[in-house]
């Protein structure tokens, strides 16, 4: 079929919708990308793109249209806006012109935040008479919490707009279990909801043997590896870190950078933690497996947060894959999905004496326990999170209609 993938992300940029378009393509579907010039994450245009350069290519038999967008910068407030007022823009007059004069069989919408994605996707979707399958990544307008907008015109006008969207929607493909019964109780029937957990790159299951490990501390290693941003609850995190300084042979190593990073790094040297608490940069995703391989214990951490505490993050799986035990500073889908698969530990995100207190005690247990943890969820990992496992879950559903 002729499927039109619209996202706010694409390759170069690290975003499981690459799994997506080029599975399809290798199915045989005629597959174009709708999605902005790469700027994710380090706030500006990626080696190679501008604003007039690789604005339409191929990659691996995907096409891809790429929409001008001013690039988020670093992060503030002002330039982000900036970075969504064009976004909303371009993608309107792109997706209109993909609708009147290129024809497609279905329209797949990869929901990241901001949810004025969806729109784009829509107007194809509606204009030629088309169904639309939407993977839902976050939930909004639930989202807009984390921002500080709990109620008010803007969250019910997003919950307005959210709403016809759903109802329009051919499926609805969700991250986390949490997510249906808030879209039940928007109306959405049960039969148009699927589950499709994110999966864990295959450039991260691998080690790279070419790859040299930055230095890393002896002793029990906490790692945590992704986004440093407000969502991870740093502030509560290394808070913990402080509480364990008496404790030597406790190291916390950060891999990865984001908009928390500057702070993080200040707090480490005006509290005096830099013998226990290591900063080491992002790296490559394809180096994730070798940095895992030094890890005691691996940490994902959320904020404590009704979206959040539905949210399975992505992580996870990539911690389950490598095989090593998960220390769950969240609570919700993310805490349930750890204990049913018996691979590590959770704790409230919101206390930090007793993060650190769970640190403590991990660190005192038998290196075979740790061990058989790790498998269980590598095993876990097996049964329910491949890639293929999903893109076969994506591909059944996708041929109800076709």
């Amino acid at each position: 079929m002729r499927l039109l993938i619209v996202t706010n992300h694409f390759h170069p940029e690290f975003f499981r919708v690459n799994d997506i378009a080029f599975d399809r393509c290798g199915r045989g579907d005629k597959v174009t990308v709708l999605t902005a010039i790469p700027d994710y994450p380090e706030g500006k245009f990626h080696k190679g793109y501008s604003l007039f350069r690789r604005r339409c290519e191929t990659i691996d038999g995907v096409k891809v249209v790429r929409v001008p967008v001013i690039p988020r910068g670093g992060g503030g407030k002002f330039r982000m806006m900036l970075h969504y007022a064009s976004s909303v823009f371009f993608f309107f007059f792109y997706s209109l012109y993909q609708a009147l004069f290129h024809r497609y069989d279905a329209v797949f919408v990869h929901d990241t935040s901001p949810a004025f994605i969806s729109s784009p996707a829509q107007r194809v979707g509606r204009y030629q008479k088309i169904p639309v399958f939407h993977w839902i990544l976050d939930m909004w307008p639930e989202s807009l919490t984390a921002g500080g907008i709990e109620d008010g015109w803007i969250y019910r006008v997003v919950l307005r707009k959210m709403k016809k969207y759903y109802r329009r929607d051919e499926k609805i493909f969700i991250t986390s279990r949490g997510f249906r019964q808030m879209l039940l109780e928007r109306g959405v029937p049960d039969e148009k909801i699927v589950y499709l957990p994110n999966w864990c790159d295959e450039s991260v299951e691998t080690k790279d043997d070419s790859f040299k490990l930055p230095p890393l501390p002896s002793g029990f290693v906490v790692m945590f590896a992704g986004n440093l941003g407000e969502a991870q609850n740093m502030e509560n995190v290394l808070k913990a870190a402080k509480l364990c300084r008496s404790e030597k042979n406790i190291h916390f190593v950060f891999v990865g950078d984001g908009r928390k990073k500057q702070w993080m790094d200040e707090f480490v040297a005006t509290e005096g933690l830099a013998d226990t608490v290591h900063l080491v940069g992002r790296y490559p995703s394809s180096s994730m497996m070798n940095f895992f391989e030094r890890a005691s214990v691996l940490l994902v951490s959320l904020n404590d947060t009704l979206v959040f505490n539905m949210t399975l993050p992505a992580k996870v799986q990539s911690y389950m894959a490598a095989g090593k035990p998960i220390l769950g500073v969240m609570k919700g889908e993310g805490a349930d999905i750890v204990a049913q698969a018996e691979c590590g530990w959770s704790v409230e995100p919101g206390n930090p004496e007793a993060i650190a207190a769970k640190i403590i005690e991990i660190s005192r247990q038998p290196a075979e326990l740790l061990q058989k943890l790790g498998a269980n969820g590598y095993a876990y990992y097996k049964e329910h999170f491949t890639r293929d496992i999903c893109m076969d879950i994506l591909d059944s559903n996708m041929k109800v209609w076709n």
